[in-house]
């Protein structure tokens, strides 16, 4: 779906798992984590964690650069923000 110039269905997918979710909630909690610390504060397994993160990062709600011979990620509150306009704006007519 396409709503203002903004895919809605592959952001929505993207935050259709609760591991995801609690990886974004996370991330909001402490600030910018390296993939091992969300592997343990969350109890996920390398794969699981790594597809997670692969998503969310592809989508756009994860910035994720190289630190210290490790991936790190950040939440990107822009395209968050953006989501929710667009699902706002599909479901209510509105912003």
């Amino acid at each position: 779906l396409l709503v203002a110039g903004f895919i809605l269905h592959g952001s929505v997918n993207a935050l259709a798992d609760d591991s995801r979710l609690r990886i974004l909630r996370i991330i909001h909690e402490k600030g910018e984590l390296r993939s091992q610390e969300i592997m343990t504060l969350l109890d996920l397994s390398q794969s699981a964690a790594s597809r997670h993160l692969k998503q969310l990062s592809a989508t756009g709600f994860l910035v994720e650069r190289r630190c210290t011979g490790a991936k790190c990620y950040d939440l990107n509150p822009q395209r968050i923000e953006d989501t929710l306009k667009a699902i706002s704006l599909f479901l209510l007519g509105s912003t």
